[in-house]
């Protein structure tokens, strides 16, 4: 049996609440299935073995704590904490370039042990942040394959941030240049949609090489036109608010669509669920009457329960969006932006409505709570599909076969 090590930064893994942690948590478990699997991790250990309930495969799976491990004391430690950090950084890093990277610091003694003690054939990096660990394993494990975990093009967010002045140019400038080198780094890449990865190879010669290991859903029974929410004009969005795509999705679509949404049909309400501060124009957008806010929630599928259809309204992002394939996996039907479906393989009009105009998408949600018979039919194509291609044990199934 194959061996694999991943490293994982999130410092609260379990439970997944944002589309990073649960992508994670599914490779992980997916993983665990069909490899020898050791994981460091930023949570206590015990904290996230919780995750068997829901992930049983990680049963299987070495779990390796930052947090089990003491201070770590060197001749730098004697210097005062700010300097004794950045030159640690730049001495483990073999670097003098770029600022300290906390989660680098807090896991390379851990890797470093983890890699003198046993042989790997595969090390996972799950997070850009983290990508300059391969040196490290370079050093130790000459042979191992190191593959990076690219949920995003994230310099694609960079720049969407830097226009909408939520982060300087500089930060931008620094995740362009550690995408366009990653060849230094890994030996290949996974990546969520094929758009994200003709990028990656584009801004890297193309010389970098990968496989598109889509995000997924996990598929659970829903049984066919089932009635719950679906006779209502309840509608929802969910997302983590902190993510700026989804901030910048949902207060377009208060400003753009709701207006001709109530106008169309007033007793519609949109039900908008997801953790996260909004930010102060969203947070005012969201106190419109037909809107109901309940952030962060115990049990998504709850909500989706509740509602007719789904909204996946985004204009910016990369990657697929874990949110359209969730509420697909729950038969749900789906109205979403042509960039809200990106990376995933529709039928438009049969298992989701796109519309990227303000008034074009109220119309859509429209026609669709007018006709009842078309949002089951569609809920149902939705789920057929995500359950065909998307569900996780398949997505694991292409996993498997690439890695062995």
């Amino acid at each position: 049996m194959k061996r694999v090590l991943a490293v994982v930064p999130f410092e609260n893994l379990y439970p997944p609440m944002n589309g990073g942690m649960q992508r994670a948590m599914n490779l992980l478990h997916q993983l665990s299935r069909s490899f020898e699997l050791t994981a460091i991790i930023q949570q206590d250990a015990d904290a996230f073995r919780q995750s068997i309930a829901d992930f049983p495969h990680i049963k299987n799976c070495t779990v390796l704590s930052t947090k089990s491990q003491g201070e770590h004391r060197d001749l730098f430690s004697v210097l005062p904490s700010r300097l004794s950090t950045a030159i640690r950084y730049r001495y483990w890093n073999r670097s003098l370039k770029g600022p300290a990277s906390q989660s680098f610091l807090t896991m390379y003694p851990l890797l470093k042990k983890a890699l003198k003690e046993k042989q790997f054939d595969y090390i996972l990096l799950e997070d850009l942040a983290i990508v300059n660990l391969a040196c490290l394993v370079r050093r130790y494990q000459k042979k191992a394959r190191i593959i990076y975990d690219a949920y995003n093009v994230n310099s694609r967010l960079a720049m969407v941030a830097v226009e909408k002045g939520a982060s300087g140019k500089e930060d931008y400038e620094a995740t362009l240049q550690a995408e366009s080198t990653l060849t230094k780094y890994v030996d290949s890449v996974f990546t969520c949609s094929d758009q994200d990865l003709s990028q990656l190879k584009e801004m890297n010669n193309g010389r970098l090489t990968g496989v598109v290991i889509p995000n997924g859903t996990v598929i659970k029974d829903v049984a066919a036109g089932e009635p719950t929410g679906i006779l209502t004009d309840d509608i929802l969005f969910c997302g983590s608010l902190d993510y700026l795509p989804n901030r910048e999705g949902l207060l377009w679509f208060c400003q753009e669509v709701l207006p001709y949404l109530v106008e169309g049909r007033p007793s519609v309400r949109m039900l908008v669920v997801g953790r996260g501060d909004p930010g102060e124009e969203l947070a005012a957008a969201l106190k419109h009457g037909s809107v109901v806010f309940y952030g962060q929630v115990d049990r998504v599928s709850d909500y989706y329960r509740k509602a007719a259809l789904a909204i996946v309204p985004l204009l910016s992002g990369s990657g697929t969006r874990l949110k359209l394939l969730e509420a697909m996996g729950n038969r749900v039907a789906v109205v979403s932006t042509a960039i809200g479906a990106e990376g995933i393989g529709y039928t438009d009009g049969k298992n989701i409505v796109i519309a990227d105009e303000g008034k074009a998408f109220a119309e859509a949600i429209i026609q669709l709570l007018n006709d009842r018979e078309w949002i089951r039919t569609m809920a149902d194509e939705a789920f057929a599909f995500v359950k065909s291609t998307y569900d996780w044990d398949v997505i694991g199934d292409k996993l498997k076969k690439y890695l062995i």
